[in-house]
């Protein structure tokens, strides 16, 4: 593994002081970098610590300038598909920056990936001068363009959503709204399951070579577990077909524990048996509603699609979201 002329350590679980120190930094990253994107949540940070990811192996770094918790790196080795993956995120506190101390951080990750049997690291950020030249001194490409929305609900136009649902309802008949908070019901489990597997076949995925998620009901089961207990409030609304009791269109947003004013438009995925019967647009406005009465201290979403997926683009611009920022998924292999 590469020296570095700071010390990094790993942050553990019986370590709060650490996980303090990584959180701060992770927040003052932000304040400066991105502004108008919420703070991390403080619950979700802490329970991550107690509660891992049961579907990636993580492990985070402290990077201390002297005495100092100055940078820290978070690296997701996958567990269950991609096992020559790692993904990898860098934050730098904005006073000890230019130091070498990003650098420092992300070969260290690379180290431990490399250990690990991973080859190929990935990496996601706003398209910006600073980390596009990061990453590139790394050996890392875009291979992918995503662009970020955002709802402002304070300026919805109310009308215009009632009428896209009105000309959805009058598409889709034969389907009926099922919704949940967290945790599916389990006799839709395994549809979810299926649709959740389909995400990286039917998404746009540019020039990143990432396999598909083998996603079983357990496994999805076990991830809304894991993020009930981080505190995740997850609102759903799938589409029933009612000739065979399937779900075949699944969408989702999320609210954090200590973040109540944002909330973030998950996944939208529409069976391709179904689709052209405006299941997808029925299933977003359903959802959204869902979320405002459930939610009313929500004022902002989030939500982000490739570039080229100009049919979800045109849904989400519909119901009232307007660009952004462009956002690039960086690949690259692990270095020395």
């Amino acid at each position: 593994m590469a020296q570095s002329p700071f010390e990094i350590v790993e942050v553990r679980a019986d370590d709060p002081a650490a996980i303090d120190a990584a959180f701060e930094i992770g927040n003052d990253a932000l304040r400066v970098d991105l502004p108008d994107l919420p703070e991390n949540c403080r619950y979700q940070h802490d329970m991550s610590f107690t509660v891992p990811p049961p579907w990636d192996e993580r492990h985070v770094f402290l990077a201390m300038d002297g005495d100092v918790p100055a940078g820290t790196v978070k690296l997701d080795l996958p567990r269950h598909d991609n096992l020559d993956k790692a993904h990898v995120e860098v934050r730098v506190r904005p006073a000890h920056r230019r130091r070498g101390i990003g650098r420092a951080l992300y070969r260290h990750a690379a180290g431990v990936a490399r250990t690990a049997g991973r080859t190929s690291l990935l990496g996601f950020s706003a398209s910006r001068p600073a980390p596009r030249g990061f990453a590139e001194a790394f050996g890392a490409s875009n291979g992918l363009t995503e662009a970020r929305r955002r709802l402002l609900l304070a300026g919805l136009d109310e009308g215009a959503v009632d009428r896209l649902y009105t000309d959805g309802l009058a598409r889709s008949g034969g389907y009926a709204v099922v919704q949940w908070c967290n945790e599916p019901p389990e006799e839709y489990l395994e549809d979810l399951a299926a649709l959740d597997s389909s995400f990286l076949v039917e998404a746009p995925t540019g020039e990143i070579d990432y396999e598909p998620q083998k996603v079983d009901a357990e496994r999805l089961r076990r991830q809304h577990e894991v993020f009930t207990r981080w505190g995740f409030r997850a609102y759903q609304t799938g589409m029933v077909h009612e000739a065979t009791g399937r779900l075949v269109a699944w969408t989702a947003m999320r609210v954090t524990k200590s973040v109540d004013w944002h909330a973030s438009q998950m996944i939208t995925l529409v069976h391709p048996a179904h689709r052209g019967r405006r299941l997808g647009v029925v299933a977003k406005v359903t959802n959204l509603r869902f979320l405002r009465a459930q939610e009313p201290a929500v004022t902002t979403i989030d939500t982000f699609n490739a570039v080229e997926n100009s049919y979800m683009i045109a849904i989400n611009e519909a119901m009232g979201f307007r660009f952004a920022e462009l956002w690039s998924n960086w690949q690259g292999p692990a270095p020395e």
